[in-house]
């Protein structure tokens, strides 16, 4: 997942690509509205965190050209600006979202969760499910997955940090009436883990399984 940060203090646009970084998205920097624009013109972002009084082209300028040339990329606008009105004029020019500044970069991580959920898409690190399209993808690397192992990562990513037993597993996947061999399910995490990594689906022996994003 593609996230742009056209930012033109370079101290907070640091600390936003940082934050994004760890949490597993491919982020691309723009220290003012004109280097944005031609960012967007050569690469395909899903989301832009802009920052409103950039010098050359501003935020609100950037914000009506993507609308204008339907790029489509949702968009955060970052702002100083605190009046009603700023907030109006934000949202008007075709932001998804508008953040007063200060902020702390958690809530700014919770709003793009947000927006990206919007469109069905699930992420857990560098793992992300698009619900509507059943596309699996890491690292922009698209993942060939089979019907049981997509349904299987789905559940995971939907109750992340959540211990699933065998037996939750087996009824949610396989069905409740299921009589084949329960050990299926380990089987196929062996499979989704040999495709997205080990470090994903933790083992709670004697518990089950969860799926955590790795920590570094």
């Amino acid at each position: 997942m593609k996230i742009l940060v056209a930012e033109d203090n370079l101290d907070m646009q640091n600390i936003i690509r940082l934050y994004l970084t760890r949490e597993g998205y491919q982020v691309s920097t723009a220290s003012d509205g004109n280097e944005a624009l031609e960012l967007l013109y050569t690469e395909p972002f899903d989301l832009v965190v802009l920052d409103w009084m950039m010098p050359g082209t501003d935020g609100i300028a950037v914000c009506n050209t993507i609308r204008e040339l339907h790029i489509p990329a949702k968009i955060i606008m970052l702002t100083a600006k605190g009046e009603a009105q700023n907030e109006i004029t934000g949202l008007s020019c075709g932001a998804d979202d508008y953040i007063k500044k200060p902020f702390k970069p958690r809530i700014l991580l919770l709003r793009i969760q947000k927006l990206l959920q919007l469109e069905q898409v699930l992420y857990c690190g560098t793992v992300f499910l698009n619900q509507q399209t059943q596309i699996v993808k890491q690292n922009d690397r698209e993942l060939n997955l089979s019907k049981k192992e997509y349904e299987l990562l789905h559940f995971f990513l939907l109750n992340q940090n959540q211990i699933l037993s065998r037996e939750q597993l087996l009824n949610q996947i396989w069905g409740m009436d299921y009589e084949g061999d329960e050990r299926t399910v380990d089987t196929h995490i062996r499979r989704v883990r040999s495709k997205i990594g080990d470090t994903y689906i933790k083992t709670h022996i004697g518990l089950g399984y969860s799926m955590e994003a790795p920590h570094e």
